[in-house]
């Protein structure tokens, strides 16, 4: 990937798009009554990553600014997760009718779903081990649910995502007794 010129730098670009917006759009008097969240779905990635460590049903190219896929995950949990939680938060329509969130849930789902899909085109995502675009799109819409769910219901939230996280483990056959 070091060759592709703009390509490498696709990752920075949408993290400086997003800090933008974050920066511009997004609540932050109230970043406080956020913060939990923006914990819960860091742990949940970093989990995620230690997990499928040596079944990658992911993986990140390196590129010119982050060699390597551990780096660019990292970066994402630490950089990219907290002005999107902020922004997504700071807009969702918690008064509005129930086919208002279920729509601004979908949305978000759609269009981190055609980030990656970006991402797999230009080769800096790709997808192994039976993971495909269709489980990306799954598991965004269940975090985008869930980062709603754990603004007000912290504790279903942790619950349903073990489950989830168990059901993964199990459906594609990660490796947890070989973790070190």
């Amino acid at each position: 990937m070091k060759g592709l010129g703009f390509l490498n730098y696709l990752t920075i670009i949408f993290e400086c798009i997003v800090l933008i917006v974050a920066w511009r759009f997004s609540d932050w008097r109230n970043w406080k009554k956020y913060y939990s969240t923006v914990l819960f779905v860091m742990t949940l990635s970093v989990v995620v990553s230690l997990l499928t460590y040596n079944k990658s049903l992911w993986y990140f190219a390196g590129t010119s600014f982050l060699p390597n896929h551990t780096l660019t995950d990292l970066f994402m949990v630490y950089l990219y997760y907290p002005p999107l939680i902020l922004i997504y938060l700071s807009h969702y329509p918690f008064k509005k009718r129930l086919i208002n969130q279920i729509s601004y849930i979908l949305l978000w789902t759609l269009m981190w779903a055609a980030a990656e899909v970006l991402y797999v085109l230009v080769g800096l995502n790709t997808h192994h081990n039976g993971w495909t675009i269709g489980w990306s799109t799954f598991i965004w819409f269940c975090m985008f649910s869930g980062i709603r769910l754990h603004f007000t219901r912290p504790l279903l939230t942790w619950l349903l995502c073990f489950l989830l996280t168990v059901f993964m483990i199990i459906y594609f056959n990660i490796p947890i007794t070989e973790l070190k």
